[in-house]
């Protein structure tokens, strides 16, 4: 029986790619797997078994499906409207794009943060069980104070919710720890996210002082070894970096440039779609993780490797895509 503890991974969907259920996340989590692997063996952790250290054994994912709670009410609306012109729905080029503006615009107007928001509670409903999920699979590994470590991965919108959950779990401001499901905050992952354009959420007439101090209280990733990772392609005109945010730049968000697309979308806005399938971010994520597994698990590595590698990679990152 293996004494080796798991890392804990929860993945959240933006706009538009829920249609698949969790498969969406798949090609991430396998390309995560794939550079874990890699990631661990290069580190040679001589007191664990290597069956232990594979990702197989090594990562717990779980992938929140929320697009259900708002494609619903979107078909109903398109059926209101264009119910009876099923020639129109079927031939008409506009039908097609409106639906697809439906689809990617109606997931934000119905996405508000507000508890009261039936939307809001829907979608976090779904977040609560894929969290309820892995901290039960999680129970026997927890440390002395009770809690496993987790990482979220949220793209595009999937980020704004991924940060409103932890707001709404967190046992305090400024806390990184999720008491009521025992989980400690390890790493954020934000991937194309548009959540530097909240600062101009009740900001009328902001000047450029003003846009740098709002969003003055992000959440907070565990304090001595945890990553807040904001992954951007620079075509990517719903991404944005976050370290020009005052109050980002001070729980340490590390902004890094990445090309998410292939040959034909890396240079375009079609790259929003890209950070699934991207090496690069899978790479990233792949390595800190590796680092994360190989400290909780190796004492030997703990005591004499990781705290230079961890302050390697960070500055490695501080610097990626410049």
């Amino acid at each position: 029986m293996t004494t080796t503890r798991a890392l804990n991974v929860l993945i959240v969907h933006g706009i538009g790619w829920g249609n698949r259920g969790t498969l969406y996340a798949r090609p991430l989590e396998d390309s995560i797997r794939h550079a874990f692997d890699r990631a661990i063996g290069r580190l040679r952790l001589r007191d664990i078994g290597g069956k232990d250290a594979r990702a197989k054994n090594a990562l717990r994912f779980e992938a929140a499906c929320w697009d259900p709670v708002t494609q619903k009410p979107q078909d109903s609306l398109l059926s209101v409207m264009f119910g009876g012109l099923q020639f129109f729905r079927r031939a008409s080029l506009t039908y097609h794009f409106r639906r697809n503006m439906v689809s990617l615009l109606g997931d934000v107007i119905a996405y508000e943060r507000n508890p009261n928001n039936r939307v809001y509670q829907a979608i976090h409903k779904e977040l609560e069980d894929c969290v309820s999920r892995l901290s039960e699979a999680s129970a026997g590994e927890r440390d002395e104070n009770g809690y496993a470590p987790l990482t979220i991965i949220g793209h595009s919108l999937g980020s704004v919710i991924g940060s409103d959950f932890v707001w709404d779990h967190a046992e305090g401001r400024g806390s990184h720890r999720l008491g009521d499901h025992h989980f400690s905050l390890l790493n954020f992952v934000s991937m194309g996210s548009p959540m530097a354009l909240y600062a101009l959420r009740d900001n009328t007439y902001g000047d450029r002082e003003s846009i740098r101090e709002s969003l003055k209280a992000p959440i907070q990733v565990e304090p001595e070894h945890g990553f807040w990772l904001n992954l951007y392609d620079r075509q990517d005109a719903i991404a944005f970096p976050l370290q020009p945010i005052e109050s980002y730049q001070d729980v340490g968000v590390i902004d890094c440039a990445i090309n998410a697309g292939t040959w034909l979308t890396g240079w375009n806005f079609i790259s929003h779609i890209g950070y699934w399938r991207c090496d690069e971010a899978s790479q990233i994520i792949g390595r800190k993780l590796a680092l994360d597994w190989a400290r909780l698990n190796s004492p030997r590595f703990a005591e004499r490797d990781y705290d230079k590698a961890l302050d390697a990679l960070r500055k490695e990152l501080r610097h990626y895509g410049r």
